[in-house]
């Protein structure tokens, strides 16, 4: 899901977690700067093109806790998030945990 927003803007955990990868460097050059939290029973999420990482690599994060910043690093035409999440592997629409995880429903 990309949700257009300007650069520099923060984003947030959608749920509680430990970060798995956090990559700033020019290694995913499709991807970005990126990344990806384990939330557990099988439910991970990943933030692609961000400007900025706030965490690292073993972090644990708590819902609602800025954890990074959008951007248009990596294969984008411009400014705006992409937040992508599987569960087991299997690729789940964000919106469908939104209301979840967000007392907003609006997401990261």
């Amino acid at each position: 899901m990309d949700i257009a927003a300007p650069n520099g803007t923060p984003f947030v955990a959608p749920a509680d977690g430990v970060v798995t990868l956090a990559a700033a460097e020019d290694v995913f050059t499709l991807e970005g700067h990126l990344l990806m939290i384990d939330h557990g029973m099988g439910l991970n999420s990943a933030f692609l093109h961000c400007s900025e990482l706030l965490v690292r690599e073993g972090d644990v994060v708590k819902q609602g806790q800025i954890i990074g910043k959008v951007g248009a690093t990596g294969r984008a035409s411009g400014p705006h998030l992409h937040w992508g999440m599987k569960w087991n592997s299997a690729r789940i629409d964000p919106k469908l945990v939104i209301s979840a995880v967000s007392p907003s429903g609006n997401g990261p």
